[in-house]
């Protein structure tokens, strides 16, 4: 009769051989900080500004046309998405010259987020560029704080040499430049010509409710708090209506 190995030696056996079946644990990743998720490296700029006050400081297209409704414009967009107060201080027809007037409501506001969409209209209306860029400094270098994040936002026109001075500007005082490169030539981002929005009839020169969503989605992906939007394929020129100095407001 063979002998039976006492009780306590098969338990020591079994784990054993679980020990060695199981292994060392596995060797751990990097650590992900709470802004990397799946390899995405989220820029967390957005962060801190919940309830805090955004001053949009622009022409008609802050002002809202021609979104559906004041929820629809892209600083409405923006401010619901990051929680914070909407202090808007624009005006249609609005060039970079008209904002330098307006810079002591944008103290008064103590904003933590402050947008710029000035430029269109002096595309439109042909400012000079060395004009455009003495006004822009101004505006940019006033509103410019250790405590206010500034977007400034090219223009709905396209223009280079515009946009060129509003992210040098802009870079120079420690903003963001938001480029609408390619914006203007997508047909659906423009309104209805002689549609309804709250604003009154609507022409095809400025953003619609699409338009608005976009050039919101292109500001709070700066800020990490969503997807830059998708622009393209383009149209060639030909293919678009040509209003670049009909409606410029």
């Amino acid at each position: 009769m063979p002998l039976r190995a006492p009780r306590v030696v098969t338990y020591l056996i079994w784990i054993l051989l679980v020990v060695l079946a199981v292994g060392q644990p596995a060797a751990k990743g990097p650590a992900m900080a709470p802004s990397e998720v799946l390899g995405v490296h989220a820029n967390a700029d957005h962060a801190g500004l919940q309830g805090k006050v955004y001053v949009a400081l622009g022409d008609s297209i802050s002002a809202g046309r021609y979104a559906t409704a004041p929820d629809d414009t892209f600083p409405g967009l923006v401010a619901e998405k990051l929680g914070m107060n909407l202090n808007l201080v624009a005006r249609s027809g609005a060039k970079a010259g008209w904002g330098i007037p307006q810079l002591s409501a944008v103290h008064a506001a103590q904003p933590a987020l402050v947008t710029i969409e000035l430029g269109t209209n002096d595309v439109g209306f042909y400012t000079p560029t060395a004009t455009f860029a003495a006004q822009y400094e101004t505006i940019v270098n006033a509103v410019s704080g250790p405590h206010t994040r500034v977007l400034c936002i090219g223009s709905w026109l396209p223009s280079s040499a515009i946009d060129a001075i509003i992210a040098d500007t802009c870079q120079r005082h420690g903003g963001t430049f938001v480029s609408l490169n390619g914006f203007y030539q997508v047909n659906d981002f423009h309104a209805q010509d002689g549609g309804s929005s709250y604003l009154g009839r609507s022409d095809w020169f400025h953003p619609g409710d699409q338009g608005h969503a976009a050039i919101a989605a292109a500001v709070l992906s700066v800020l990490g708090a969503g997807p830059a939007p998708v622009v393209g394929p383009l149209p060639s020129p030909s293919r678009f209506p040509d209003v670049i100095r009909t409606h410029p407001q």
